[in-house]
């Protein structure tokens, strides 16, 4: 089709998009299911569906779809188990009764065949799994639960049961208000998390399920939260880690390691000495950890393996990275694994952030880091089984397909082309990237959309996007907000400051310039953005950004009147409150500070662009989220006021229900209306 024949990129296409993650292979390399997620236009939200191909024919099937079918894994070599909530839907029509009300309490699980048929009921488990793996005859189940709840759930099923028929309804008070629903208890550090709520007494517990019998046994300590674990292959041992408290959540964590025929843990490593992050094992006498310690703001972990055979841990070499994908899009949704182990070659994979792109690599049992990607973009999860490797990723200005990819000489070979209809009959803009020598002595980078119209010598408004984090990064892949800009007539840059990831610990590093050394490479971008574009009108250039993105664009308006107008989302405006309400704001605003305001009122004060606001004559928009719990609203509410007060034009929306995820994966009304919001202001200005 012919680029004038094309449609341009609106908004509403989110519905046309398909998301595919949580691609995993079949015992034998044959086969890989993976999920397919979609926004519902009348539903208001999104839908999953399990789909398989086959590697040898290449031929994709839809395996399940009712009931929001996702999490599929192997029972063998055709068969499928996946979590449903196919029972909800047969009993929609009805009155909340006995069933919705299990449904609430319970995660269902189904299996289904390859070669036809329908879905069979496999499995109740009487608490909201987060995960599953399978443990010999038994599974290990991860739920998040309330400690103070926590005998209750540990009671055999029957005995519950009998128990809940003693009290009825007519026994409780009436009068009493009910905690959870009228009324809340904080009793700790986090109080509540970003996307999971109220946290206080909750944690990620580990318990063994028996299918035939429905006993639940508990494995993790009481007051551990679990951040990681796996299961060695032959399923005699579990390993997991993660911080115990029941006051204040520490930056620490300790590894320990369950014996299941003992039925008994083990602490291999102190819980005082680092954050351990990623985990799993490497054969049965080998675990792989990560390590993490926060002297400074964008420090990458350490890599260390523990030999249980010679109960000791040793340190890899220092590779500078981060493992996972931290490449920013808004047209991503879903999950996928980031670390693998392949017995087969003894080698462990992972993702890997690099300047704009996330590749796959490779560590040898000497601990040499080996690239095995080659192609540019993003691999957002992926799984491999001796010489198959399956991933998810987004190459060129495709939306994510499942890919393949030789561990031996990096060659990809696409496997569907769910989002290929909509790539060929709309006008997306490839960015244009470059990189000049920066006044920092850096190499720096940078990205350029043209105007889905462009025509040279013509005149245009442009929009300076800035990333979230800062430790992430930006990149070539699709974004949505970008390509509907780019249609709006917009150019549109973006680029990778100081304190984005992938390119090292240092460069990640701006603890205490907040809003100096990152803003300075934000203005020298402009300038060569503009050096290099002539059509850009330097006079309708505007400024937008999430999270640390918002919080540069509240530093920016109060301290220079280049930009024509603001978006700032999610944002920060001051870190005086921030650290004091928000999930993360107790440990991670201190890093980024270097001190509470109680230790320098002045030092946290200065670096809040609240304190600039009174200076700000760039029009503002502030788009917000009421259940951010990671950039509180109040900090929106804050910088609204304070501009508006000085007679500048400023505008709040306030995003009811959403957390700080809404771009990403919010309701589809309100991510459109997002959108819209942002589209008419950058109308009004530019």
């Amino acid at each position: 089709m012919k680029q004038a024949e094309k449609k341009p990129v609106v908004r509403e296409d989110l519905f046309q998009f398909r998301f595919l993650s949580e691609a995993t292979l079949s015992p034998n390399g044959q086969w890989a299911a993976y999920v397919v997620n979609e926004a519902d236009e009348e539903e208001n939200r999104y839908h999953s569906s399990i789909w398989a191909v086959n590697l040898h024919t290449r031929e994709n099937k839809l395996l399940a779809a009712r009931g929001g079918a996702k999490s599929p894994q192997w029972l063998d070599n055709e068969t499928l188990l996946f979590v449903s909530g196919r029972e909800k839907e047969k009993e929609k029509g009805k009155k909340n009764g006995e069933t919705g009300k299990q449904g609430d309490d319970s995660t269902k699980y189904y299996r289904i065949s390859l070669y036809g048929g329908e879905a069979e009921r496999a499995m109740s488990i009487p608490l909201k799994v987060e995960k599953l793996r399978r443990l010999g005859e038994k599974w290990l189940v991860a739920a998040t639960i309330n400690e103070n709840d926590e005998a209750e759930i540990s009671e055999d099923t029957s005995e519950k049961t009998r128990k809940n028929s003693e009290n009825s309804p007519q026994e409780e008070n009436k009068y009493e208000a009910k905690e959870g629903e009228d009324y809340y208890i904080y009793e700790e550090l986090p109080f509540w998390f970003n996307g999971k709520g109220v946290r206080s007494r909750k944690r990620l517990a580990l318990y063994l399920f028996d299918e035939e019998t429905e006993a639940l046994t508990r494995i993790t300590p009481k007051y551990l939260d679990t951040g990681s674990y796996d299961v060695s292959d032959d399923g005699s041992k579990i390993v997991y880690a993660g911080p115990v408290y029941d006051s204040l959540m520490p930056r620490t964590s300790g590894l320990y390691l369950y014996d299941v025929a003992a039925g008994t843990s083990r602490q291999l490593v102190s819980e005082e000495l680092y954050d351990i992050g990623q985990l799993c094992f490497l054969g049965e006498h080998r675990i792989f950890y990560t390590g993490g310690t926060y002297e400074r703001v964008g420090k990458n972990p350490r890599f260390y393996v523990y030999d249980l055979a010679a109960d000791v841990s040793e340190e890899l070499p220092f590779h500078d990275f981060q493992i996972g994908n931290t490449i920013g899009s808004d047209a991503k949704f879903g999950g996928g694994k980031s670390m693998v182990y392949c017995p087969e070659r003894d080698v462990l994979y992972m993702l890997k952030t690099s300047w704009g792109d996330c590749e796959l690599v490779a560590i040898d049992k000497e601990g040499a880091l080996h690239s095995v990607s080659k192609e540019a973009g993003a691999i957002s999860g992926f799984d491999i089984k001796g010489d198959t490797i399956v991933m998810t990723a987004m190459r060129g200005q495709h939306l994510a397909e499942l890919y393949t990819l030789c561990p031996e000489n990096g060659r990809e070979e696409k496997l569907t082309s769910f989002n290929d209809g909509y790539l060929e009959s709309h006008m997306v803009s490839a960015p244009e990237a470059f990189s000049y020598q920066g006044k920092n002595g850096y190499k720096m980078e940078g990205y350029v959309i043209k105007p889905a119209h462009y025509e040279p010598g013509k005149r245009y408004p442009a929009v300076l996007e800035i990333h979230g984090g800062p430790k992430t990064a930006s990149g070539s892949v699709f974004f949505h907000e970008y390509q509907c800009l780019a249609s709006d007539g917009y150019f549109v840059l973006y680029s990778n400051p100081r304190g984005s990831d992938g390119r090292g610990e240092a460069y990640a590093d701006i603890t205490e310039v907040f809003g100096k050394d990152d803003f300075d490479d934000l203005m020298e971008f402009t300038d060569e953005a503009l050096k290099r574009y002539p059509e850009i009108d330097a006079a309708k250039i505007g400024i937008c950004g999430g999270s640390y993105g918002g919080f540069m664009c509240n530093w920016m308006v109060g301290h220079t009147n280049r930009y024509a107008a603001a978006v700032s989302q999610r944002s920060i405006s001051n870190y005086l409150t921030k650290c004091l309400y928000t999930d993360i704001g107790y440990y991670a605003n201190r890093l980024q500070m270097g001190a509470y305001p109680w230790e320098d009122f002045h030092k946290v004060w200065e670096m809040s662009p609240l304190s600039a606001a009174a200076n700000a004559r760039t029009p503002l928009l502030l788009l917000q989220s009421d259940e951010d719990y990671r950039c509180w609203m109040g900090d929106a509410i804050q910088m609204f006021s304070a501009v508006k007060r000085q007679g500048t034009d400023a505008r709040l929306v306030l995003f009811h229900g959403e957390n700080h995820d809404l771009s990403r994966s919010g309701k589809p009304e309100n991510r459109i209306t997002r959108l819209k919001e942002l589209e008419k202001w950058f109308e009004k200005y530019l």
